[in-house]
């Protein structure tokens, strides 16, 4: 009897140790649906790469739900963020960005930008709401974003200027990129723990509320206003940048800090940050950088 039980048991425990164990399978295509091949994926360490397959799949073991896939394409690595634990479809776009199949509408807008000479405008930064899921301008000026909606805003930032293009349902369009039909990005400067800096002259992708945004929120709570800043997302009650899957590092007026002790009537200004590197590891989930009306700057 007692040797019955323990068979069972160990039945028992091979078979959750199986289940534990079953792979994550993932495939790869492009527009038309025709599968990408040799397209390298890993999940936590760099080192760990597979590669999709003639069919555009790919396996991995020890996949759980909110995990990240880094997918390597064309020397862009994407991050994805996993809905499932068994299997993932994803979509790269025209734009070369990667989605999940669910989400993928299938709507392009091919754009081209000009300046007041006819000229194109290269390395603009291209974006529909996400400003941390950007395209950039070629050479001639030229762009495409991929799964937009008829209904969606273009924000365009070139030369310290934001530029707010309605889409119309139009599926391209020549635009022509002046200061004068522009805004002019954030002068304030910003102590970003390493020393100051004004926003306009930051070359990389970031978002920012201002203490009237953020009061519009009417949130007290700076934890929950920040849900309301474009490229903010909230997974198991707590904050992320973007899809990143861990903790983002806070700097409140230059030094690293919680932000539990910091109500919206305090702060100055927010400024996100997905691109953490200048802070080494503990940016590896972005950086959040709040400035109080009490801050010498």
């Amino acid at each position: 009897m007692i040797r019955f039980f323990a068979a069972l048991i160990f039945a028992a425990v091979a078979g959750l140790t199986l289940m534990a164990s079953e792979p994550f399978i993932g495939t790869l295509r492009n527009t038309k649906g025709q599968p990408l091949k040799g397209i390298k994926v890993y999940l936590n360490d760099s080192r760990e790469v597979v590669k999709s397959d003639k069919n555009g799949e790919f396996t991995l073991d020890s996949v759980r739900p909110n995990d990240i896939l880094h997918v390597n394409y064309k020397g862009k690595i994407q991050d994805v963020l996993v809905t499932d634990k068994q299997r993932m479809h994803l979509i790269v776009g025209e734009d070369n960005r990667v989605f999940e199949k669910e989400a993928y509408t299938g709507e392009s807008f091919h754009g081209t930008l000009l300046n007041h000479k006819g000229k194109g405008i290269r390395g603009a930064m291209v974006y529909a709401s996400d400003p941390f899921d950007y395209v950039r301008s070629d050479r001639d000026g030229k762009f495409v974003l991929d799964n937009v909606h008829p209904d969606d805003t273009l924000h365009i930032r070139h030369d310290g200027y934001l530029h707010d293009i309605a889409m119309d349902g139009s599926k391209g369009m020549y635009i022509i990129i002046g200061r004068n039909n522009g805004r002019r990005e954030s002068d304030e400067e910003v102590n970003m723990g390493f020393g100051t800096m004004r926003m306009r002259d930051y070359n990389g992708p970031y978002s920012m509320m201002n203490a009237k945004q953020l009061e519009a929120t009417g949130e007290t709570d700076l934890t929950k206003a920040l849900r309301w800043i474009p490229g903010i997302t909230e997974r198991d009650g707590r904050i992320r940048v973007g899809n990143l899957n861990t903790e983002p590092m806070w700097i409140i007026d230059g030094f690293p800090a919680s932000p539990l002790d910091v109500s919206v009537i305090e702060v100055k200004s927010v400024v996100v940050l997905k691109n953490g590197m200048e802070y080494g590891s503990r940016g590896a989930g972005g950086v959040i950088i709040v400035t109080t009306k009490w801050s010498s700057l």
